[in-house]
């Protein structure tokens, strides 16, 4: 993927994560000469709206928004994890300035397609007794579990204190089928693979990467690359972007 001049990146977070996990990544990018833009996704990190009702569309809706906000130029969509499900709608909402998709450890669909059925077989039902749990249709995994398919490689205290930052995710987005696939987007893309990744293993992440019709960049790392190594994060970005550093 060559994007040819340097756009925005706007960078999508992934599941119980907030615009605040790109808090180490946006200055390195910054520093070499790449804007950022990010967002909190419909309740997600600081956002206040109700989970219990929010879809897919809405957190599509969220993000052209925040395109609309980046001034001029092209912008490059960077979606983490289930951030992926997003980013084909929301470069058809968006053709005149989205450049480029990439898919950071993500969930990539093709049209009709749904998140939960993207995830592992044998996590899926965990999902529903979860949102049926929680009394607001979201998920939130325990601290062991998360520490276990998020960032392995933290501390114990390190990985607490992040834990404290994730908020529940709204379920209502991985049960409504994808109205535009990534089969409908004929823009450059990329897939980075995290090898050592515990939430979607190597070969999950090379079949989303099949359908978005490219080999994948492989990196060494955790699920949340963007926390547990940000620096090499920044600099696989930048190698997938086809962007000098």
């Amino acid at each position: 993927m060559d994007v040819g001049l340097s756009p925005t990146l706007l960078l999508v977070h992934g599941g119980s994560h907030g615009a605040w996990c790109w808090e180490a990544v946006s200055p390195l990018l910054q520093s070499r000469g790449h804007g950022v833009a990010v967002l909190d996704l419909p309740g997600c990190g600081g956002d206040p709206t109700p989970r219990a009702a929010l879809t897919l569309d809405d957190s599509v809706d969220a993000t052209v928004v925040a395109i609309d906000r980046v001034p001029v130029g092209p912008v490059v969509l960077v979606g983490h994890s289930i951030g992926g499900m997003l980013l084909p709608a929301v470069a058809a909402a968006r053709p005149d300035r989205v450049l480029g998709m990439v898919f950071v450890a993500a969930v990539v669909l093709r049209r009709g397609e749904r998140g939960i059925d993207q995830i592992p077989e044998g996590r899926r039902p965990s999902y529903f007794t979860m949102a049926e749990a929680s009394g607001e249709n979201s998920l939130l995994p325990g601290f062991d579990d998360a520490w276990r398919r998020f960032f392995p490689s933290l501390k114990e205290d390190e990985a607490r204190v992040i834990y404290t930052r994730l908020t529940p995710q709204p379920f209502g987005p991985y049960l409504q089928p994808a109205s535009t696939g990534i089969e409908d987007i004929d823009c450059p893309r990329a897939y980075i693979l995290i090898e050592q990744d515990e939430t979607f293993l190597a070969d999950a992440a090379e079949a989303f990467a099949a359908k978005a019709g490219v080999t994948p960049v492989r990196v060494a790392g955790d699920h949340c690359l963007m926390l547990t190594n940000p620096r090499e994060l920044a600099t696989v970005l930048e190698a997938a972007l086809g962007i000098p550093g």
